[in-house]
């Protein structure tokens, strides 16, 4: 049989085994807590940027939408001035070409008609003057 002692001493080694056991313990869940902290902030950040990258991402779909419908009023825009050009101001233009071809011919004409008219006058001016000169002469 054990004595009191002996009893005594295994208690005292079981209490100190016991100890030992929760400390671990404790520094487990202070361990375990500490991580169950880091992640959950290392999930805050993660949250964080998802939202701002869907943020992001709306801001530029908006923005290829106000892109887009810019290009489409532009285009609208170009598509009138085109058509004002087409049926407003190309007649005029090509009636001005239709003027300026006329009015070269006009010019070429009396470009034509100052030379004969020239020519003739010298040659006018000649023939009188050999008909004066041979009625002068005696």
């Amino acid at each position: 049989m054990a004595s009191n002692d002996d009893i005594m001493r295994v208690l005292g080694q079981l209490e100190s085994k016991i100890d030992a056991v929760v400390d671990r313990l404790e520094r487990s869940d202070d361990a375990f807590a500490a991580e169950q902290r880091s992640a959950q902030a290392s999930r805050a950040r993660i949250h964080a940027r998802l939202d701002d990258q869907g943020k992001r991402i709306t801001e530029a779909e908006k923005t290829i939408v106000a892109a887009g419908a810019t290009v489409a009023q532009q285009r609208d825009v170009i598509k009138a001035l085109t058509d004002t050009v087409s049926a407003d101001i190309k007649p005029t233009i090509d009636e001005w070409k239709k003027i300026k071809l006329v009015g070269g011919m006009i010019s070429g004409g009396l470009i034509a008609v100052g030379i004969s008219a020239a020519t003739a006058a010298a040659w006018a001016y000649d023939w009188l003057w050999s008909v004066l000169h041979h009625l002068i002469r005696p």
